[in-house]
């Protein structure tokens, strides 16, 4: 299991705003980690006048294997074929 931390350096952020950029971050990665098939058994995140935080504790080193199939017009295919 791997860690990750990730620091973001901005402009200074008021008070009033903090917490919800704060809690933004947080759903975002969780969000981003879920849909790449990534576990993890800590997420936090912490904010500061002018950086945002989130540490990542057990993360997986990599996702499980997708396969995935399209289908369409081969490339290069006439445009009449890709209108249909």
């Amino acid at each position: 299991m791997a860690e990750l931390l990730l620091e973001l350096f901005s402009e200074e952020i008021p008070a009033r705003m903090q917490a919800k950029a704060e809690a933004d971050l947080r759903d975002a990665m969780e969000k981003a980690l879920g849909e790449a098939g990534l576990e993890w058994k800590l997420l936090a995140a912490c904010s500061g006048p002018r950086r945002l935080t989130v540490s990542i504790d057990g993360l997986s080193e990599r996702s499980a294997d997708v396969k995935e199939e399209r289908k369409g017009p081969k490339v290069g295919a006439p445009d009449k074929a890709v209108e249909g």
